[in-house]
């Protein structure tokens, strides 16, 4: 099955859940750009009361509480995209609708009256029309400011039932049913007018007049393209409000009848595609639940994954975010592990490739993934201010979906490291670095707030990266590149004006983890997660020699009191990766004076034993660029030679307890 056939399904399936919080046939308003005024009524119609729903913004993290009110609404499909034209909602509407005089007001009421006859219509629906016919809206609003769009809404007070009228489910049910029932009857009106043509002389003029407006209906009956099986009222128009970040556009349109779009083949859309109503309602109920409940945003694209048929939230994101790494780890660390090993993997980090291979094996997801056999994952995005495009829709088989992910992380694994707020402390795991932070070290930061120049450019590096993880596709050489590129030039990875050391190690491993995966595809050479003695490959050694430089200086440093975190191998690193010999010159005289201090210390004896390992002179005078390697076995050396301090340090505490412990055993 295809994106439609699935979301109408899904829906489908989840229907008892869902047709409280997304039923058919409504839309949603909330309290974001104006107030909302309730008028509360008995179950004759007779007003009670008026009360207003405050405006509020949405919550940010600035502002993380608030009130921000989403209301169900029904709809038809002419009331769901007018823009000027006569098209009023069914029972809550604006107040330009309810004012109790003009067209609009009159179209709204003969809507409403034919509602409150409908067999199912409920007696809050009977009561809302009785209330409406009256006309006394302006007055009994008269102490709240309304403007033309206020919306209004009601609330009914009748015994055993609930007074907001948006809360029960029955009410847009029957909306619904009568939306349904209303197009059929008007389709089957149409095909008996059609069939009238061929008699049209036998016809008074009323009765052809009555014929010619029947004829110009656009509704009919089908055979919906989606199921494929079903002859159904189709869809004239589709709804938009799909996602809050591209309100106003839609996924299917068929208003463009002047770039050809169907024309030349077919007299009218519905013969080029017809979709049943109901199930674009389901479809795009659906989405819009997904959206809502598990969207990634940027801009106005939105990046989803769902496991067909279910409304469970069971796997992690396709572009995940630290958070849901982190989240994994610890469910598979609870269910797998003592918690020596949960304190130890904490401190010398979680490989999250391990954690998915074991929910595979059956820890974790499996049970519920046998449950489900597919799994799509889905990228949306707004061309225009009025068109939602599917930019990228994959469907996966079971578990194929997590071995994905789990193949991605496994080949572009690196030591990473989040910060938890929760804990007040940095997290460590292995494991590949989270999107955002994969653009942030190609790319850089946007200028401001809202780039949109920034924003086109992270869109279009998500989509890329979907690709790498879910199609296959080779990790592109020119983000390996500038990640190169960035992760050499320290000096401007700048905080409040001054070098950033965090932020320096955070792009450093970043950018390991690109480098690691390009050349395991390209060139299918393993960098291994830690430091390799046996490699002499001239851009490792060099890149070793580095970080042995920067260690050295950062320890003389220290033990002088001195916080001052440019050493000389982070000052010259960009020249350094360019002409490698010559530099390392210029980086070792500005070593010589701290030399002396630390000439036991591992840095200096790490700075000999590479020198030595160079296989000739030629190799090490060679002057050349160097690769993207040498920022490895830069990573690498740093983290060697603070394992080796940290060792040494152990050994030196335990010996101090032993003798502790003989001395008082004598």
């Amino acid at each position: 099955m295809g994106l439609w056939q699935n979301l109408s399904y899904s829906y489908e399936q989840n229907i008892e859940t869902l047709k409280s919080i997304y039923p058919l046939s409504a839309t949603s308003i909330s309290n974001n750009a104006d107030i909302i005024a309730v008028i509360v009524i008995d179950g004759k119609g007779n007003f009670s009361s008026a009360k207003k729903i405050d405006k509020k913004s949405p919550a940010t993290k600035k502002s993380p509480s608030s009130t921000l009110v989403t209301i169900n609404v029904p709809v038809t499909e002419e009331s769901m995209g007018r823009s000027n034209s006569i098209a009023p909602h069914p029972v809550f509407d604006q107040y330009v609708y309810l004012k109790g005089s003009g067209e609009k007001f009159e179209a709204y009421l003969t809507q409403l009256k034919k509602f409150s006859e409908f067999t199912l219509a409920t007696e809050q629906i009977k009561s809302i029309y009785q209330y409406v016919k009256k006309r006394t809206v302006t007055s009994d609003l008269s102490d709240i400011k309304l403007n033309d769009k206020t919306f209004i809404i009601f609330e009914v007070e009748l015994p055993g039932m609930p007074s907001r009228v948006w809360e029960n489910i029955d009410f847009f049910e029957a909306w619904h049913q009568y939306y349904c029932e209303k197009k059929r009857t008007r389709a089957t009106q149409k095909q008996w007018a059609e069939s009238q043509l061929l008699d049209s002389k036998k016809h008074t003029p009323a009765e052809k007049k009555n014929i010619k407006e029947l004829i110009e209906l656009k509704d009919a009956i089908s055979l919906d393209y989606i199921s494929g099986a079903e002859q159904q009222p189709i869809a004239i128009f589709h709804p938009k409000k799909i996602s809050n970040a591209s309100a106003n556009s839609k996924l299917i349109s068929d208003n463009d009848k002047t770039n050809y779009t169907f024309r030349g083949k077919f007299s009218g859309s519905f013969e080029a595609v017809s979709i049943g109503y109901e199930t674009s309602q389901k479809a795009h109920q659906f989405l819009r639940y997904l959206i809502n409940d598990r969207g990634y945003y940027c801009g106005e694209q939105v990046i989803l994954s769902l496991t067909i048929g279910s409304t469970e939230n069971i796997l992690p994101p396709p572009l995940e975010d630290t958070k849901s790494i982190y989240d994994m780890m610890q469910a598979s660390q609870t269910r797998t592990d003592t918690d020596s090993q949960i304190i130890l993997r904490a401190i010398t980090g979680f490989d999250y490739t391990e954690a998915l291979n074991k929910s595979l094996s059956g820890f974790g997801y499996a049970k519920t993934l046998n449950q489900h056999a597919k799994t799509a994952v889905i990228a949306l995005d707004a061309a225009t201010t009025g068109r939602l495009s599917i930019t990228f829709y994959r469907e996966l088989d079971r578990t194929e979906y997590l071995e994905n992910i789990a193949k991605w992380h496994d080949s572009c694994k690196w030591h990473q490291k989040f910060w938890d707020n929760e804990a007040n402390k940095y997290i460590p795991f292995i494991g590949a670095p989270a999107v955002d932070k994969i653009i942030e070290t190609i790319h850089g930061l946007p200028r401001s707030g809202k780039d949109e120049s920034y924003i086109k450019i992270k869109k279009s590096a998500r989509e890329r990266l979907l690709r790498c993880i879910f199609d296959g596709a080779f990790l592109p050489k020119d983000n390996v590149i500038a990640a190169i590129r960035r992760a050499s030039s320290p000096l401007a990875i700048v905080r409040n004006g001054k070098f950033d050391r965090t932020g320096f190690d955070r792009i450093l491993s970043t950018s390991c983890a690109l480098i690691r995966k390009y050349y395991s595809q390209d060139k299918k050479e393993d960098y291994k997660l830690s430091i390799e003695l046996d490699r002499t490959d001239r851009d490792y050694l060099y890149g070793r020699l580095l970080g042995a430089a920067d260690k050295l200086e950062e320890y003389a440093l220290k033990k002088k009191g001195n916080e001052r975190v440019v050493t000389a191998a982070i000052r010259h690193m960009q020249t350094f990766a360019q002409h490698p010999f010559r530099t390392w010159q210029t980086i070792h005289s500005c070593l010589n004076p701290y030399i002396q201090t630390v000439k036991r210390g591992f840095e200096f004896q790490e700075i000999e034993t590479i020198k030595n390992q160079f296989v000739s002179v030629d190799i090490f005078e060679n002057d050349l660029p160097l690769n993207g390697s040498y920022l490895i076995g830069y990573y690498h050396e740093r983290a060697y030679i603070d394992s080796l301090i940290k060792k040494t340090a152990e050994k030196k505490m335990l010996t101090k307890t032993n003798e502790q412990e003989t001395n008082n055993d004598e």
